[in-house]
């Protein structure tokens, strides 16, 4: 209704000067996020940030993250484990994808999933990651019975994986923009 009316309004008059859609978008909450998550296993543990932003009320997810312009999901998954753990990862295939209509917070997401293997890096916290740590199954099933998970697909991803869910990279397709009319 009125909301709907105030954003097209808002887009429009935002259209019309240059850099408009990064103003656009840097103020409108969109009704969907996407997520680029790393699950990553040692030694049959696996590897979880405690997030301290007020959104996530100190829950714990896997290292994880949006896109930025221009950033593949890869990549984006690549950076957000370095900035949250001090890891450095690369993806080797992707668990799967999990839609949340609806979350706790009040926003659609849909989590792509990312086995990810250590490459380098030394484990560190942050203000933003007060803990990261490697958890294992039952003590990642404490924290969802706890409502201290972030999200359902962080148990279903671990599951998935051990069970032998494996989908290529290149199940995601980097596509370039398209052109323009002329």
């Amino acid at each position: 209704g009125a909301t709907l009316e105030w954003s097209r309004r808002r887009i429009a008059r935002a259209a019309s000067t240059p850099g408009w859609y990064r103003e656009v978008m840097a103020t409108t909450i969109p009704p969907f996020v996407i997520g680029c998550s790393n699950l990553v296993v040692t030694d049959g543990r696996y590897l979880l940030v405690q997030e301290s932003k007020a959104s996530a009320r100190s829950r714990y997810n896997f290292p994880a993250g949006k896109p930025e312009l221009g950033e593949t999901l890869v990549e984006a998954a690549v950076r957000e484990a370095q900035e949250e753990t001090g890891l450095d990862v690369a993806p080797e295939y992707l668990v799967g994808i999990y839609q949340c209509a609806r979350t706790s917070e009040g926003v659609g997401v849909v989590n792509f999933v990312f086995r990810s293997a250590v490459t380098g890096g030394d484990v560190r916290t942050s203000d933003e990651h007060p803990e990261v740590g490697y958890f294992d199954r039952e003590e990642v099933a404490a924290l969802g019975r706890e409502g201290r998970l972030r999200g359902i697909h962080i148990e279903l991803a671990i599951d998935q994986c051990a069970a032998g869910a494996r989908l290529p990279l290149e199940t995601v397709q980097v596509v370039p923009s398209s052109s323009l009319p002329t």
